[in-house]
């Protein structure tokens, strides 16, 4: 059973498997947060094709996916997110991850090694930083710290 609501501009899908929030903190700039057990391929769908329409009207990009507290990232959901962001790569000034989890980070990083690089967080405070930064600059101009 899926859930789904709009709040102040925040998108929010909640299934059995966790809940899924994206906002934007600035046009250019697009943040989601997953919290919970499984980050399922029907997740993933609706996170890229919302994603895939901002992408679709900005010259330049940053994504910043907050998967601190994803416990898990079904094969599928990664597959899903990994080949329907090769196409939007011209259009990505910046793609970042804030992980907890080691399972999470092993398929952050096989979606990296296709995608050219994803940035890695294991520190909110400077994934939450970072997102103020590239919320605060010029579409395309964000540099990530590292």
């Amino acid at each position: 059973m899926l859930a789904h609501s709009v709040v102040n501009g925040t998108k929010t899908w909640t299934t059995p498997n966790g809940e899924l929030r994206l906002w934007q903190p600035a046009p250019h700039v697009i943040v989601t947060r997953f919290q919970g057990a499984m980050y399922d391929a029907h997740l993933a769908h609706l996170a890229m094709m919302s994603i895939e329409g901002i992408v679709s009207t900005q010259t330049k990009t940053d994504v910043f996916h907050d998967w601190e507290e994803m416990e898990l990232y079904a094969t599928e959901a990664r597959t899903i997110m990994t080949e329907r962001a090769i196409p939007l790569a011209p259009k990505l000034n910046s793609l970042s991850v804030l992980f907890g989890s080691k399972v999470v980070l092993m398929g952050v990083s096989l979606a990296s090694l296709k995608l050219g690089g994803i940035n890695t967080y294991t520190s909110r405070e400077d994934f939450e930083q970072a997102v103020q930064q590239a919320a605060a600059s010029r579409p395309g101009t964000f540099k990530p710290p590292h």
